[in-house]
């Protein structure tokens, strides 16, 4: 009996175990899905702020953008006022207001007023207005120009207004300053976007908070003068403090946060204005800003949080079948299915990542290119400050960047443009040398990271100084070297020639061909190359997809301009462009039409070339053997040092030499032939040929003993020049 009531006491326990279990397991179970669900609500919450904010800043950033232009814009009027102001010269105040209106009428500013200032610290204003300007000591500072906010009491208008003030130096004349006046409240609609439907509100600041002008939000907001002030009677949320927005105005720098306004939350941008010591905040309600990630965030917690109820449910209701049924075989099953679902809803998740990358990563690529040309010439221009030339050079690859990119977003525009007749082709003075190294520079920068030689070969330009069209120019040149670096592999070669036909009553030919070794066309597609839309469908070309607006753009150009394109073509051998544009030769051009004339005078010339890299070597002979140039290559420097010692005095009348080579440097081999004793050793010109282009690189190159630096890809022109110049110099040491 003990051992029946036993074995009954153990089936007991044995039945409550089986019930218990499983609602402890459940129990569990839904302890860990409610703590992974709240976990996650964190966590997607805070990455969704994270990912607003920097949204937000950006969007900002392009707000202060345009505000940075159109102080630059008006920075620009007033320079331009006070040049036109030197060419009139006024000696007196008796006529100033006549010629303040015919500047004004000049400048065609009708948004805006002139204003001069005379040694006695009065003003005077195209509106006809004068009277004593109320801060003398403005006038007194030294500063050529200069950015100031200003209410110009004397209009008792409530306005606030921006002036751009230029020091002027007139001999003889009592009038010392210039500046435009304009209207804050015109300002504000440039940068006053509907991006967010009116919801936002935008004040400008300086480094202590205080509002540049009192602008007044539409539906009302912080109307204090002091907007740090203001915001210490809310409270800060995320991305910081209060001071941590005081210490961003302070120090200029980007910065989002959000705070509670009221009984809303919003998300606030500082981001500081360039060129000036100014911010700008940017207000837009939580609500707004995320509307569309808070409606995602929720979602997702719903059906996360249905998610785990139902898993916590299915896992504790096989749990109790398994154990009923003394089995897992149905739980296993189960969970082989569940995981077998979760693997592809993770491989279709990631499938979609992997198309949005791949079409943001082609978008980001066009674009990028010219912003990381127009960003790194900026970054070098602010550390060159003081060279004026490096800071031409980065300003002239900045615009032709600039230019680029305005083409990218302004292809469809263009069509539209062209095919409702809208579109006209200029005729401004331009160098066509200069143009054709810009395309070169632009073309350069998208080669960074591919193995493809850039060869150009550029002939003397008779009259290099032309009338014509040099965007559109620019544009069609970009566009068929753009389709170049996208078609060629790795390896291959682009050739970007250029030359000048005799000109003919006051007339001139520009002979321009671009060819590459890149996978070529089908012939048949040839004929509907130029369509708008156009693309070649092939699985080879598969991976090159683009609006297909680029070539027609190009054809109608060169049609507008007068000229002719033809392209010849074959699959896996390449492309080759030929253009033909007639251009007028610009009657008023500078006196250096003749700088290139001496170039063709380097026939029997004897160089020494240092070279390692076999691909270069091809190029830098092809270019000085054309010329008539003897040449004597080698593939290091310890071979030129060797080279140079072995030959007789006089033998060579210059040196080519690479920098980075193998057994001995550039520089090494340049001290060594400095070194030697022999009386030419001391004087032969020796010049750096090398992709080592950054201004540190040519100080080593000349502390070495070197003459010159130039840096690859190096043009036809370029080379000839330099070579003429100092091979000259050395050949006639009294000229």
């Amino acid at each position: 009996m003990a051992n029946v009531a036993n074995e009954q006491e153990s089936l007991s326990r044995h039945r409550k175990l089986r019930t218990i279990l499983p609602l402890v397991l459940m129990t569990l179970l839904a302890f860990v899905a409610s703590t992974g669900t709240l976990i996650f609500y964190h966590y997607l919450d805070d990455t969704l702020f994270s990912e607003r904010n920097e949204h937000f800043i950006e969007i900002s950033d392009k707000i202060t953008q345009v505000i940075a232009t159109e102080i630059r814009h008006y920075r620009t009027i007033a320079n331009v006022a006070g040049n036109l102001m030197d060419d009139a010269a006024p000696q007196n105040t008796e006529n100033i207001t006549e010629t303040l209106q015919q500047i004004q009428l000049s400048l065609d500013l009708e948004e805006g007023s002139i204003f001069a200032f005379d040694c006695n610290s009065r003003f005077y204003a195209s509106d006809g207005s004068s009277g004593d300007w109320h801060d003398a000591a403005l006038l007194s500072s030294t500063a050529q120009t200069q950015t100031l906010i200003s209410p110009l009491d004397y209009r008792m208008d409530g306005a606030t207004y921006m002036l751009f003030l230029k020091k002027l130096n007139i001999p003889g004349s009592s009038i010392t300053h210039i500046a435009v006046a304009v209207d804050m409240a015109f300002l504000q609609t440039s940068f006053d976007l509907d991006i967010f439907h009116g919801h936002s509100h935008i004040y400008l600041v300086t480094q202590q908070g205080d509002q540049l002008y009192h602008h007044r939000c539409p539906g009302g907001f912080i109307d204090e003068d002091n907007l740090l002030s203001a915001m210490e009677h809310y409270q800060f949320i995320r991305g910081g403090t209060l001071d941590d927005l005081r210490q961003a105005l302070m120090t200029l720098h980007s910065a989002g946060y959000e705070f509670q306004y009221g009984t809303k939350d919003y998300f606030v941008a500082a981001h500081p204005i360039a060129e000036t010591d100014w911010a700008l905040l940017n207000f837009v309600p939580t609500e707004v800003l995320g509307a569309q990630s808070a409606r995602f965030m929720n979602t997702a917690v719903v059906y996360v949080s249905v998610i785990a109820i139902a898993a916590v449910l299915l896992i504790g209701l096989l749990t109790f079948i398994g154990l009923k049924r003394r089995g897992d075989r149905l739980l296993i099953a189960q969970h082989q299915k569940t995981n077998l679902l979760l693997q592809e809803a993770a491989d279709a998740a990631n499938a979609a990542n992997a198309a949005k990358s791949n079409f943001l990563s082609h978008m980001s690529h066009d674009i990028r290119t010219p912003i990381n040309g127009i960003m790194g010439m900026t970054d070098i221009a602010l550390k060159n400050l003081d060279d004026r030339r490096k800071i031409t050079d980065c300003l002239k690859k900045i615009e032709g960047s600039s230019g680029h990119l305005l083409s990218l977003v302004n292809d469809v525009l263009d069509m539209s443009r062209i095919e409702s007749g809208k579109t006209r082709i200029s005729h401004e003075p331009m160098d066509i040398r200069q143009t054709l190294e810009n395309c070169a520079s632009i073309v350069s920068g998208q080669l960074q990271g591919r193995d493809i030689a850039l060869v150009l070969e550029f002939a003397a330009f008779a009259h290099p100084h032309i009338l014509g069209d040099e965007l559109h120019l620019r544009q069609v040149l970009i566009n068929i070297l753009g389709n170049a670096v996208k078609f060629t592999p790795d390896g291959g070669k682009i050739w970007f020639r250029a030359s000048q036909h005799s000109a003919q009553q006051a007339q001139t030919v520009l002979h321009l061909e671009i060819e590459d070794t890149g996978i070529g066309m089908n012939p048949s597609f040839l004929p509907r190359i130029f369509e708008p839309f156009a693309q070649e469908d092939n699985g080879t070309r598969s991976n090159y997809k683009g609006t297909g607006l680029g070539l027609a753009i190009t054809k109608q150009f060169v049609d507008l301009m007068g000229g002719t394109i033809q392209v010849e073509s074959e699959l896996q051998h390449g492309t080759r462009f030929i253009l033909e544009l007639p251009m007028a030769i610009n009657p008023n051009a500078p006196e250096d039409e003749q700088e290139d004339a001496h170039i063709a005078n380097l026939s029997g010339t004897r160089l020494l070339l240092a070279e390692d890299n076999e691909l270069n070597m091809e190029i830098a002979l092809y270019l000085l053997e054309s010329a008539g140039i003897e040449v004597t290559a080698v593939t290091n420097g310890e071979q030129a040092v060797a080279a140079f010692t072995a030959s007789p005095p006089g033998s060579f009348d210059g040196i080519l030499m690479d920098v980075m080579m193998p057994v001995m440097d550039g520089l090494a081999a340049t001290r060594a032939i400095r070194a030697l004793e022999r009386e030419d050793a001391a004087s032969i010109p020796i010049i750096a040929m090398t992709a080592n282009a950054y201004e540190e690189d040519r100080r080593q190159c000349i502390a070495a003993g070197m003459d010159a630096h130039a840096a690859k890809p190096v043009s036809e022109t370029a080379i000839f020049q330099v070579l003429s110049q100092y091979i000259k110099k050395h050949n006639n040491p009294q000229t």
